[in-house]
């Protein structure tokens, strides 16, 4: 049987990149594959659009190493964006990725060129958040448009630690979790909370460094299915305690003498999106276990072909203070008691 073999990873915080192999019986015919995050908090927004390629002579992994296999030559499309609502489309630019600083990475395709579709923002009027955008993709040779959608969540809301909490702290002990909750729109799905740890180091010699450590906290929270007040929908997270010592631990360097150590604040910053990735997996836990399909159904949000259009926003809630008890924890602590933090 003919193999058809492409790549559709889902370029996204939530999902790692995969390969696919599909069975093919039908005839050759081409197939689009398209997929892209997008975020108004980017300088640069890139679409990774390619084709999927059959040939009944030769092996899929030789044809995969040559560039004009999976990627449409420069004239045969055109890649837009457009915002729904406002109905004008906004082209996007082939550029080679590597040269704006996303190599691909070696593998089963070819590396070099790596062809994206970019836009900036100044370019479309910049994404407007709680916006719905159109991936739209014409086709020199006549054939209908290729298309995809997705909605820019809006803005989070913090809980805890909210904003109007005064003082604005967090605090961290070994035998008790740490909640942490937001609000978002229907758009906002999968969360990632990272905590970006700021602290200073003050040497014998008088001289000072700033330093910071990011704690990739929490991955993946689906928010709540049934919205809340304001039709706002409810993420939220528990911390364990102690894993915020571990971190400091593995993360901090620490030596005979390390210098005096404090803590400067803590950025919480929260990134949400992915809908269509919810549709995804949904999908694809529908049919798996021991009754489910032998194959997997692909999931799609293009009109043809196979890919996925997703978006995501982050907010950022600044100058967070730790707790006296949490320093006075960290100075005793066996995990962290070595990396000689004072208040």
């Amino acid at each position: 049987m003919k193999k058809l073999l492409f790549l559709l990873p889902l370029w996204m915080l939530f999902l790692a990149a995969c390969s696919n192999d599909f069975d093919v019986a039908a005839p050759w015919k081409e197939i689009p594959v398209a997929y892209g995050i997008l975020s108004p908090a980017d300088s640069a927004h890139y679409i990774r659009v390619e084709k999927a390629f059959l040939d009944p002579e030769t092996s899929a992994l030789v044809i995969a190493q040559i560039p004009d296999s999976i990627y449409y030559p420069e004239n045969a499309i055109a890649v837009y964006l457009q915002r729904v609502n406002g109905g004008q489309l906004y082209q996007m630019h082939r550029v080679n990725g590597a040269a704006e600083g996303y190599p691909r990475k070696d593998g089963i395709f070819a590396s070099q060129p790596n062809w994206l579709y970019k836009i900036k923002p100044d370019e479309l009027d910049s994404l407007k958040k709680g916006e719905k955008y159109r991936l739209v993709i014409k086709r020199a040779d006549g054939k209908p448009d290729v298309t995809a959608e997705t909605s820019i969540p809006k803005d989070f809301i913090f809980r805890d630690p909210s904003p109007l909490d005064n003082p604005l702290v967090m605090g961290f002990l070994p035998d008790l979790p740490t909640y942490i909750e937001w609000r978002g729109d229907e758009n906002g799905v999968y969360y990632n909370v990272n905590l970006v740890i700021r602290y200073r180091e003050n040497y014998p010699d008088g001289s000072v460094v700033h330093d910071t450590v990011v704690w990739q906290a929490a991955k993946n929270i689906q928010r709540t299915d049934v919205p809340v007040a304001g039709g706002l929908y409810k993420g939220q997270v528990s911390l364990p305690g102690e894993s915020f010592y571990r971190f400091l631990n593995e993360n901090i360097a620490s030596g005979a003498n390390p210098p005096e150590r404090r803590f400067v604040g803590i950025d919480f910053v929260l990134t949400g999106g992915g809908k269509e990735i919810r549709d995804y997996l949904e999908t694809a836990a529908a049919n798996s276990g021991i009754t489910g399909a032998e194959v997997f159904p692909n999931y799609t949000n293009l009109s043809e072909g196979f890919g996925l259009l997703s978006a995501k926003n982050t907010n950022i809630l600044n100058d967070i203070r730790l707790t006296n008890k949490t320093v006075e924890e960290v100075q005793k602590n066996p995990l962290t008691s070595h990396l000689n933090f004072r208040f």
